[in-house]
């Protein structure tokens, strides 16, 4: 089996498109199936599964979690196997397939999983916008993608996903001057505008922290000393009486290793590691004047640095050569988080290759695991020193002071590489056997409850 030129006819170029077809599914014809080699699961997604109109009681029970790409987890409903038929007639291919039932947010209706695609001898190409597979004759053929509906599934994910991760709220016309000049200086419509914010903070790596843990599982918040107040520690309520006594025990008699607040956290020995920035030689600094600000926003710029100042996060600077703005940004909750805008230093530095794990192999690394327990390092970045050349480099600015950073601060080109080269190196022994880390998230695994 190959791809031909003739295969390219039709197809709209140049595109970067994912391949989505039409499958029978329990003897109904659903659209928009993302063929997706990197999924170790078949996922029908609950929007789906109530127009087959088939017995939700037909759905058997799973005890583990489905992780989604983002790293979001979500409780399946079930798993039920269906006849799945790809093709047409001479050319159709019937499977009994089973899949996964997840009520989430999606665009596609179904995700078609690796198994499935190596179990009809499938090759999918999606420069071809096509699968090859062969048919219960056991003759090649050829299921053509949509190109539309896929176009028009990623424009409704990027759509939703802008919608959910910034605000709407306008912006007063100094704000809105200070975001023409954060994205080039020139004037734009609206529309530009939430797609170059959307650039800005991709840029520069921090992702919204809404303060909860992304799952559909009911969490309970627990204390580590009795009759004190959540530390902000969750467990599942659907663990059972004695796991949970067990967990929470456990928790407590190594609650030392917890850091719950800045002073619990020393930083990581320089000998160990610290960020450098590796300026190009011959770059010219860049200064950006101070933005004005709101009063709120104002008045939560000046509470963040307080917090740094006093976590010894930030120190005073004067006569900086490189000098960078804030960015506020609302978060989910209501509150308001700074960003440093470090566009030019981040262009004057060379890109660290070092390598982040792929997201469809920790997937399919904890698939199929009775316990997962999910934690988030703790201002991860800010445990980092920052090397002591480049300290200065990383000054901003604000109405009530200039500072430096001591620790590594989110934004900045290459904290992620960093970060990663350093929970690759604590955790050595444990990932791919009871661990599994991505920059400052880490799963904890248990094939038993």
């Amino acid at each position: 089996m190959s791809f031909s030129t003739d295969d390219c006819r039709g197809i709209t170029y140049d595109h970067e498109d994912p391949l989505v077809v039409s499958v029978d599914i329990a003897n109904h014809t659903v659209h928009r199936v993302l063929v997706d080699g990197g999924s170790s699961a078949s996922i029908l997604f609950r929007c789906a599964f109530d127009k087959l109109k088939i017995d939700p009681r037909q759905l058997a029970k799973v005890n583990f979690l489905a992780i989604n790409f983002n790293g979001s987890s979500v409780v399946p409903d079930g798993k039920i196997t269906l006849p799945a038929t790809i093709g047409r007639r001479q050319t159709a291919r019937n499977n009994l397939t089973e899949f996964l039932v997840v009520d989430m947010p999606t665009v596609y209706y179904v995700i078609m999983e690796r198994p499935l695609i190596h179990k009809v001898k499938g090759v999918a190409s999606t420069y071809h916008q096509m699968m090859l597979y062969v048919s219960d004759a056991g003759t090649p053929e050829k299921l053509r993608g949509n190109q539309e509906s896929a176009r028009q599934c990623d424009y409704n994910a990027v759509k939703t996903r802008n919608r959910r991760d910034f605000d709407t709220e306008e912006d007063s016309p100094e704000e809105e001057s200070d975001l023409q000049e954060a994205y080039g200086g020139t004037k734009r419509k609206s529309a530009d505008v939430e797609s170059n914010r959307s650039t800005l903070m991709t840029d520069i790596e921090g992702r919204p922290d809404n303060g909860e843990t992304q799952t559909n599982t009911e969490m309970e918040d627990i204390s580590l000393e009795e009759g004190g107040d959540p530390p902000g520690i969750r467990i599942g309520t659907d663990l059972g009486s004695d796991l949970k006594i067990m967990i929470v025990n456990l928790l407590r008699d190594y609650k030392d290793i917890f850091a719950f607040s800045a002073e619990d956290m020393p930083g990581i020995d320089p000998k160990t590691v610290t960020h450098k920035l590796n300026v190009l030689k011959g770059s010219k600094p860049i200064k950006q004047r101070l933005r004005n600000y709101s009063a709120e926003k104002s008045n939560a710029v000046a509470e963040e640095v307080k917090k740094l100042k006093d976590a010894g996060f930030i120190e005073p600077c004067k006569y900086p050569e490189w000098l960078a703005n804030i960015v506020m940004e609302k978060n989910p909750n209501g509150s308001w988080r700074m960003c440093v805008d470090f566009t030019n230093i981040n262009q004057a530095c060379p890109k660290d290759c070092y390598p982040l794990p792929r997201i469809d192999q920790l997937v399919d690394s904890t698939s199929g695991h009775a316990l997962l327990s999910f934690m988030d390092a703790f201002s991860g970045y800010h445990q980092i020193f920052m090397d002591s050349n480049d300290r200065a480099k990383t000054t901003f600015i604000t109405s009530g002071g200039v500072y430096n950073y001591i620790m590594m601060p989110l934004g900045l080109k290459n904290a992620g590489a960093t970060y990663q080269r350093l929970v690759d190196h604590v955790f050595a022994d444990q990932k791919g056997r009871n661990v599994e880390v991505y920059v400052d998230d880490s799963i904890v695994k248990s094939k038993k409850r």
